[in-house]
C-alpha cells in the first residue's frame, strides 16, 4: 500500500497509472484510490510489492506500507 499526495483532479486510476508509470497489473483496480485525508490531498493505492519498491522515495509519495493478510487467531469461538 502506498500513500500519495495528489491534486483531487488527479485522483483517478488512469491518471495515477500515468503519473507513477504503473501498469494495470501493478495497481489494484478493485481497491481503487482511497481518500485518507481530503484536506491534505492524501490518498492510498494498493500496488504490487515490486511497484511499491519503485515508488518509494519519489516525489508525491508520502509513504510505503505493508498490507499483511488479516486472519483469525486460533480456533473459532463457540457461541
Amino acid at each position: 500500500m502506498v500513500a500519495v499526495r495528489l491534486d483531487p483532479s488527479e485522483a483517478t486510476l488512469p491518471r495515477v497509472r500515468d503519473r507513477f508509470h504503473l501498469t494495470k497489473d501493478d495497481i489494484s483496480e478493485d481497491f481503487g484510490i482511497v481518500s485518507l485525508d481530503p484536506a491534505a490531498h492524501l490518498y492510498a493505492i494498493l500496488v504490487e510489492e515490486e511497484a511499491a519498491a519503485r515508488l518509494e522515495g519519489r516525489e508525491a509519495v508520502a509513504g510505503v506500507y505493508a498490507n499483511p493478510k488479516i486472519e483469525p487467531f486460533g480456533p473459532p469461538k463457540k457461541s
